[in-house]
């Protein structure tokens, strides 16, 4: 089954004419704190941000997505789009080459050019690692002590994230299980956790049937999963020290 296209909308507090196309999924973001975790939990194929961010600017924010960039090489490139409401906005864009357009226009048309939606991933025999070192290390350009950071974190918050698919399903909310799901699928891809990913794609399709003893026995096995992935990571500290 094909997904939904993910953007994110940064720094909006209203509603936008685009979020009412039906082929793409709409997150909000309301400040750079959250920023991070939504990057590293999505796919995002377009970022939408208003020009000033608080006491920061679009700048600001494309300075944030290239040392994201930089840390995750492998991944494809985060791609923003800019709302100016100001010529001197668009003086600043054009300057600086960031892509940009007058908030006032109508946004359908050039979204649907600058985004491809997206197809599901296939699984293959090869994604079994509990954790495969190698492969995360390249994807944060061997930043062992960042990548360290950004692991805990997620230890430390997986009980909320699968509460997020637990809760739906009992509630018989399908859809808002698979969403759930599938931004936890994004996570465990970008730590090069392959048995708790393949566990996970698994689980999608369950609750695609709308099953949801299956589906919550399949969480109940994911969560034992990555359970075994702190445990492997926890003995394998050695692995994060730098010479």
């Amino acid at each position: 089954m094909k997904h939904k296209a993910n953007i994110l909308l940064l720094g909006f507090t209203y509603s936008l004419s685009i979020e009412s196309l039906p082929e793409i999924n709409f997150s909000k973001c309301d400040s750079f704190d959250e920023l991070t975790e939504l990057l590293l939990s999505n796919e995002y194929k377009l970022i939408i941000s208003k020009f000033k961010l608080g006491d920061k600017t679009a700048l600001d924010l494309n300075e944030t997505l290239e040392s994201l960039q930089n840390y995750f090489s492998d991944s494809e490139s985060f791609k923003l789009l800019v709302l100016t409401s100001t010529e001197e906005e668009d003086n600043i864009c054009k300057v600086n080459k960031l892509l940009y357009f007058p908030e006032e226009m109508n946004l359908k048309s050039l979204i649907l050019k600058l985004i491809d939606l997206p197809r599901e991933p296939k699984k293959t025999d090869k994604d079994l690692a509990i954790i495969d070192f190698n492969e995360l290390f390249i994807r944060v350009d061997n930043n062992r002590a960042f990548i360290k950071e950004v692991i805990e974190k997620f230890f430390s918050i997986k009980e909320s994230r699968i509460l997020e698919i637990q809760t739906p399903l009992e509630d018989g909310d399908y859809k808002k299980a698979k969403d759930s799901a599938h931004k936890l699928k994004g996570v465990l891809a970008n730590f090069s956790m392959h048995e708790a990913k393949a566990t996970i794609i698994e689980l999608e399709q369950i609750i695609l049937s709308e099953d949801a003893v299956k589906s919550l026995t399949k969480l109940k096995e994911l969560n034992d999963k990555i359970e075994i992935a702190k445990e492997f990571y926890l003995s394998n500290q050695n692995q994060f020290e730098t010479t």
